[in-house]
C-alpha cells in the first residue's frame, strides 16, 4: 500500500535524523548518576544572587527561542518514543503488504531493516532512560544501538531517500 510506502520514508528520514542528531539519553543517564550531588549543589550556592535572577531572566526567554530549535523537538522523549513504535509498526506493515507488482518480503528490504533498526534504537534508549535496573545487552547491539546509534542513523535516511527515489528497485 501506498500509505505504508510514504509512513516508511518518513519515519525512517525522522527515525535518522534523531539518531545523529539527539542526545543518547542513556550516556545522560549515566552521567547524571555519577555525578555526585554534593559537588553540584556547591556550585550552585557559589553564584550570587545577581546571577541567579539575572539567570532566571534569561532562561525565561530562551525557554521561548528553544521551543522553536528543532535539536530540542528531536530530543523529546514522548517524540522518540512514538517515532520507535510507528517505525516498528510500519515496517511490519511494510513487510505484510509490498506495494503492486512489488516482491513481497524481500521488495522493500532495506527500509524495513532501516525502520527496525531505528525503531529498535529508539525504543530502547526510552527503555534504558526510564529504567531504573541495569540493562545487560550483549557487546554487538550496545555497539550498534547505542554506541555507534549515528551511523544507524545516517544508514536510515539513506534507505528513506533511496526507497523514495527508487520505489521499483528490489531490496528498496
Amino acid at each position: 500500500m501506498l500509505q505504508f510506502y510514504f509512513l516508511s520514508v518518513l519515519l525512517n528520514l525522522i527515525a535518522g535524523f534523531i539518531l545523529i542528531y539527539a542526545s543518547d539519553y542513556s550516556s545522560v543517564k549515566n552521567d547524571l548518576e555519577s555525578a555526585d550531588s554534593s559537588v553540584l549543589e556547591d556550585e550552585f550556592q557559589e553564584l550570587s544572587e545577581e546571577e541567579k535572577s539575572t539567570s532566571e531572566k534569561n532562561s525565561d526567554s530562551k525557554k521561548s527561542k528553544k521551543s522553536l530549535n528543532l535539536e530540542t523537538f528531536l530530543q523529546d522523549k514522548l517524540f522518540c518514543l512514538v517515532t520507535g513504535v510507528l517505525s516498528v509498526l510500519v515496517s511490519i506493515f511494510l513487510l505484510l503488504s509490498p506495494i503492486n507488482g512489488d516482491v513481497p518480503v524481500i521488495g522493500d528490504l532495506i527500509p524495513v531493516l532501516a525502520g527496525f533498526g531505528a525503531g529498535g534504537a529508539l525504543l530502547l534508549d526510552y527503555y534504558s532512560n526510564k529504567s531504573n535496573m541495569e540493562l545487560n545487552l550483549p557487546s554487538i547491539i550496545k555497539t550498534v544501538f547505542i554506541d555507534e546509534r549515528k551511523y544507524l542513523g545516517v544508514f536510515c535516511i539513506l534507505a528513506g531517500i533511496l526507497h523514495f527515489i527508487f520505489p521499483k528497485v528490489l531490496f528498496l
